[in-house]
């Protein structure tokens, strides 16, 4: 799938690329752990675009707090493309990408604050409003911080809505480690998670780290789970 971008000056010689657009990532659901953190957001995509009027939404969230897993549900549901700029591309900073015959209207742009190239997001904006397509932008931080130069792209980004994940609190701890714990097929009592929860530092990357931690343990150590042995990790 691939995206026609459209240029601002006609008078310029475009030289065409053809830029590779993936389909959306195949994560489930019922792997989504929905808390009072994310259920704001969560609800939202649900809604978005059928009772939402917007053409651009801005996810944002921590690494690892699960805003490409939330995109890729809204974009399975929509069967939307993923907007691959991650190589890089010369030719005067000039793109074009050739759009196929189905129309699609729904794309995600992943870690937009990453891409360090001012065009590229105008023309994707650009190109987006005038289909009036959907495009679900995901960053760890709000456009209005990210390293723009361009004032035209500034401006363009201040007027998507965002939508934020929280920083998980201690229920939400809670449930995502008991979930990704379950994910890896490894059962934990209560008070085991609990522990976990109240010694690691409060953000999703570090629940990440640490699940997939005690996985490898287990699996190296051939050591079933126990108080005793999250001790020996943390």
């Amino acid at each position: 799938m691939v995206l026609q971008l459209q240029f601002p000056d006609e008078t310029v010689r475009l030289k065409q690329l053809v830029l590779p657009v993936s389909w959306a990532f195949s994560k489930r659901t019922a792997d989504f752990v929905v808390t009072d953190c994310n259920s704001y957001a969560f609800n939202w995509l649900e809604k978005w675009p059928f009772t939402i009027s917007e053409n651009f939404v801005c996810l944002v969230g921590e690494k690892g707090s699960g805003k490409t897993h939330l995109a890729s549900i809204w974009g399975t549901r929509q069967h939307a493309s993923i907007i691959d700029v991650s190589f890089d591309i010369v030719h005067e900073k000039l793109y074009d990408i050739i759009s196929t015959e189905d129309q699609q209207r729904y794309f995600i742009l992943d870690n937009a604050d990453e891409l360090e190239d001012d065009l590229m997001l105008f023309y994707i904006y650009n190109t987006v409003k005038s289909m009036n397509a959907y495009l679900l932008i995901t960053a760890k931080s709000y456009p209005c911080n990210w390293n723009i130069t361009l004032s035209d792209v500034k401006s363009r980004l201040s007027t998507i809505s965002v939508i934020r994940i929280q920083k998980p609190n201690g229920e939400t701890m809670l449930s995502i480690i008991e979930k990704m714990l379950e994910r890896r097929g490894i059962s934990a009592k209560k008070p085991i998670i609990e522990y976990i929860a109240n010694r690691i530092e409060r953000s999703y990357e570090s629940i990440n780290y640490w699940v997939k931690l005690i996985d490898n343990k287990l699996i190296d150590s051939g050591s079933t789970l126990s108080l005793g042995f999250i001790k020996t990790i943390l």
